[in-house]
């Protein structure tokens, strides 16, 4: 193909090299006159400066939800940054010398919705699409926020109607005998040792938690010791119980590498053995309370834990069993067998009343639908499988790191919340709804939001935002209608969308089946994990976006994988799609100081990746530049030698690819902290 040889007369230096066929090339005259006079195609990516581009990223990684509000209008996992896709659709509007021309931008793995918001604060025309049903119905919210007031309007009717309920369920006594709100209650796993019958309380760590934040460098704290007893103490110094007198060391493991060990005789069991002898219960032992402004974290009195208890808290809906999964096997292996069974009766009480409650508070259906979507987000705070940070004071989402959470001390929030502590909480959630909206109208034009539509329904070339729900093998446009397709497609097998997104269907009343079509490789499910059954999608999906790019049309995307395989499948689906690589740039896309990438080698940059239709047409190819040091960016610039190779990949390509990927350093051990 023409473009084939084009590019490989440019690549060499892998660098901004001379324009094959113009007067500093070398080769120029070998080559042919319909190549001299063919046009010239450039990658948009070389406009990119990629240093600037990651020192925003990281900045945006940091707080996501200060730099860019909508999304924190419905949860969702491994966002890009609004810093990187904006600066793409910048860089290919000045490609087109006319950065006021409308495009229509596509993005056919839309999930959190980043770069449809990249795309409507520049007032180009929007086409969205993913196959989750949560992602559809969140997109949708997102992109067509109803008015800041209309919204304020509703949940003041809704924190009225609910208000009653919540004094029931959560008003408590605070130490200095005042009035105050239960934030949080704190539940130990409890089980009897399988050797000599003692119940053991199963507190993972001896430092349960501080009394006050980790940067106000106060060292009280609720220790636990190992008999299970919980005492004041410091973090930093040795004590005794109060109870039993056993020393307690702060920084003592009780249940490593999930094993506990019997106080009474000494029999170490692992907690999945335990969960499934069917004796594990949970034991409240520690609550938050809040009073404007001030917290404070104590033992549960027998009055807060008889409430917690309370028969009132009877649930009323099932919310389903508990598939089979990549990542849902950590629940089953710890006894959750349905959803329902992550939340305490209280909390999953609250929600369902919630949930009546809210088509009352509105006679706008879109904004009735919102606090729906606001309450069923909160739901992510399961209160038997979300954790407690310790150090800083704040509880972490079930799904925290993209992998469903499994602790034996567990917090349940209150579902409602509290102006003065509470991570996901509604009341959290309904306020962040309020500045998403005042948000969107000072920054853009607020246009209809057409969707979800049927991805095979009518081909129509969307003016203004139109969200498609379903694969992306089908999109509901017509032949070349699309300027840029710019997307983030699910990263192989790194994160499982689906299944962490099956709690918040179950509570929307969604489909909680597994898709088919979804672009995401799960062994435990069979799921695109035989043969090229991954690949072959992938570039049934490729094929599908070059089918509506324009013929100067671009496809540019995000891609981070440790996996050697996982890339080879990428370039296979993409050369197979009909489609030639142009250039690649490396940007930082991740905060790397997240607590689940800690001390792990994990991806903190993408290769975005630029792609044209193959046709009669020189490719002018753009590399990496060399100046990103570290073993990542190394790696990164091996993928783009082979990717740059898309369109005319030589025979037996593959395993050289993954055997010179496989030597990377990148991909070896992490190196022991120092």
């Amino acid at each position: 193909m023409t473009g084939a040889v084009d590019r490989e007369l440019v690549q060499e230096s892998f660098s901004e090299a001379p324009l094959a066929g113009s007067t500093s090339d070398p080769h120029s005259h070998l080559m042919p006159s319909r190549l001299r006079q063919s046009k010239i195609v450039a990658s948009p990516l070389r406009h990119i400066d990629p240093h600037a581009v990651s020192r925003s990223a990281r900045a945006e990684t940091r707080n996501r939800e200060i730099f860019l509000p909508p999304v924190s209008v419905f949860r969702w996992w491994a966002r890009r940054t609004e810093s990187v896709n904006g600066t793409v659709i910048d860089a290919f509007s000045a490609e087109r010398c006319a950065s006021n021309k409308q495009l229509l931008v596509v993005d056919p793995f839309a999930g959190g919705g980043v770069i449809p918001l990249a795309a409507i604060l520049r007032g180009h025309n929007v086409y969205a699409q993913d196959i989750n049903p949560w992602a559809a119905i969140g997109l949708t919210a997102m992109l067509g926020l109803p008015a800041p007031d209309e919204i304020r309007e509703s949940v003041a009717s809704l924190s009225h109607r609910i208000t009653p309920l919540v004094s029931a369920a959560y008003g408590t006594t605070m130490s200095d005998g005042q009035r105050g709100t239960i934030t949080h209650t704190f539940r130990v796993a409890t089980a009897n040792c399988p050797k000599c019958d003692n119940l053991n309380r199963l507190f993972p760590h001896a430092m349960v938690t501080l009394l006050a934040r980790k940067e106000r460098q106060k060292p009280e704290a609720i220790l636990a010791c190992r008999n299970g007893h919980l005492t004041p103490g410091r973090h930093d110094r040795n004590t005794r119980c109060r109870e039993c007198r056993t020393k307690v060391e702060p920084t003592a493991a009780y249940t490593p590498r999930r094993v506990v060990t019997c106080s009474n005789c000494g029999e170490r069991t692992r907690l999945s053995d335990l969960a499934m002898q069917g004796n594990w219960s949970w034991e409240v032992v520690l609550v938050e309370r809040a009073r404007k402004g001030f917290r404070e974290l104590d033992t549960a009195t027998a009055t807060e834990i008889a409430t917690a208890a309370n028969p009132r808290w009877q649930p009323q809906r099932s919310l389903g069993p508990i598939p089979e999964g990549q990542e849902t096997r950590v629940l089953h292996r710890h006894g959750f067998k349905e959803w329902g069974d992550l939340y305490p009766n209280r909390q999953r009480y609250v929600l369902e009343q919630l949930l009546k409650l809210a088509p009352n508070c509105s006679e706008n259906d879109r904004v009735a639908e919102l606090l729906a979507m606001a309450i069923v987000g909160s739901a992510e705070m399961a209160g038997l499988c979300s954790r407690w940070d310790r150090w800083y004071l704040k509880s972490f989402e079930s799904m925290a790191g993209h992998r469903f959470n499994f602790t034996t001390l567990t917090v349940e929030p209150n579902a409602w919340g509290d102006a003065t502590s509470g991570r996901g909480t509604v009341l959290r959630r309904l306020d962040q709804l309020i500045k998403a909206s005042t948000w969107l109208r000072e920054n853009t034009t607020v246009r209809p939001v057409h969707g979800p539509v049927d991805p095979c329904g009518p081909q129509e070339r969307p003016q203004g935002v139109t969200v498609g729900w379903g694969s992306s093998e089908t999109l509901a446009l017509p032949d070349r209608c699309a300027d840029l397709v710019l997307t983030d497609p699910p990263y192989h097998d790194d994160v499982q969308y689906s299944e962490l997104s099956l709690p918040l269907r179950a509570w929307a009343a969604l489909d909680i089946t597994h898709a088919a079509g979804d672009a995401v490789v799960n062994t435990a499910i069979n799921q695109n994990s035989k043969g090229d059954d991954y690949s072959h999608l992938l570039s049934r999906i490729f094929a599908e976006s070059r089918r509506v790019l324009k013929k100067d049309g671009h496809l540019i995307f995000s891609f981070a994988n440790r996996s050697a395989s996982a890339w080879a499948d990428l370039l296979s689906a993409l050369d197979a799609a009909g489609l030639c690589a142009v250039g690649c740039e490396i940007v930082h896309s991740e905060n790397e100081q997240d607590h689940a990438k800690r001390g792990v080698r994990s991806c903190s940059h993408d290769l975005l990746l630029d792609l044209v239709p193959t046709g009669n047409h020189q490719l002018k190819i753009h590399f990496p530049k060399n100046d990103l040091e570290g073993d990542e960016p190394d790696f990164l610039r091996v993928v783009a030698k082979w990717f740059l190779q898309v369109g005319s990949l030589p025979p037996g390509w593959r395993a050289k690819c993954e055997d010179e990927l496989l030597e990377a350093a990148f991909l070896g051990r992490p190196k022991a902290e120092v």
